[in-house]
């Protein structure tokens, strides 16, 4: 565990600012970085070239780019893009940060995380200067930057939604069938009869309560679970595909590919270079899929 101390005698030089619309097709750099700089994907996907690498950059990507990178964007072929910037130094003092090399290059901007507000709160303040502005940057940039780092955009708000009950006694039901850690497929007749109820009724609730049928949930849950082992385990993809209960490595690799647009090689690679793992935009199954899998 990282212990921070100190950490409010952090003090930060916030050099320019913007928010920078590109049209689709245009490149930026290579640049040499001489300070550090967030960038936020707006609108619009990007490629960031950073010392020889390219990093996918969707929408909702935040990137941290440090001094003496060489780097370079290539915006969006199809679309245009819109991205904010802060580009910033800071004076360490005695303030405990990780060390350098362990900070993540990028993460995805949780839905109902801080950043999102931090970024435009601090934005707001750069631009009104409103009585105590200095401050109020400053505090911004600390929490930004200690958020980015750490990992720690949650907020605390009202309860989630309460599930539907028939989409609730199917979780409770995929919880008892993997409850051995193996996600074996679950058929749209088994979860219809754990639900007490008709297979064309299931499916038109899953379809206005998750917006996609039940079978897709399911499947998309065991790439979720597959994700998160690549992530942080060492298993192999063929363990991995077996455990996720996909038939064989070739099916689960292009069935992974389908979703996330990477390979299961290429993904691991991603977090080994400090990237987040992927995730897929329906992030209500996502949240289906909390408490499901050891």
């Amino acid at each position: 565990m990282v212990t921070l101390r100190r950490t409010e005698q952090l003090r930060f030089t916030i050099s320019s600012h913007g928010l920078v619309t590109y049209p689709a097709g245009a490149t930026f750099g290579p640049r040499r970085l001489s300070d550090f700089e967030f960038v936020w994907i707006v609108e619009g996907n990007a490629v960031w070239q950073v010392d020889g690498k390219d990093v996918p950059a969707p929408a909702g990507t935040v990137i941290l780019a440090r001094p003496q990178m060489r780097d370079g964007f290539r915006w969006d072929p199809h679309h245009r893009t819109r991205h904010g910037f802060f580009h910033f130094s800071f004076n360490q003092g005695s303030a405990t940060l990780p060390p350098l090399h362990t900070w993540p290059l990028s993460r995805n901007l949780q839905s109902d995380g801080v950043l999102r507000p931090l970024f435009h709160h601090l934005a707001w303040v750069l631009e009104r200067q409103p009585t105590g502005w200095q401050e109020l940057a400053q505090g911004a940039m600390r929490q930004a930057l200690l958020a980015f780092l750490l990992d720690a955009e949650g907020q605390a708000g009202e309860a989630a939604p309460a599930e539907h009950t028939l989409v609730a006694a199917v979780h409770d039901h995929l919880r008892e069938v993997w409850s051995d850690g193996e996600l074996i497929p679950v058929t749209l007749g088994d979860m219809a009869r754990a639900a007490g109820v008709s297979k064309v009724h299931l499916s038109r609730v899953f379809q206005a309560e998750l917006g996609v049928a039940p079978v897709e949930a399911v499947r998309l849950l065991r790439l979720d679970r597959a994700a998160s082992l690549l992530a942080g385990t060492n298993h192999s993809v063929t363990e991995i595909a077996r455990i996720c209960g996909f038939p064989n490595p070739f099916h689960f690799s292009r069935t992974f590919r389908a979703c996330y647009r990477i390979s299961p090689r290429a993904a691991r690679e991603r977090v080994r270079i400090g990237l987040s793992a992927p995730r897929h935009g329906l992030t209500r199954v996502r949240g289906f899929s909390s408490g499901l899998m050891p």
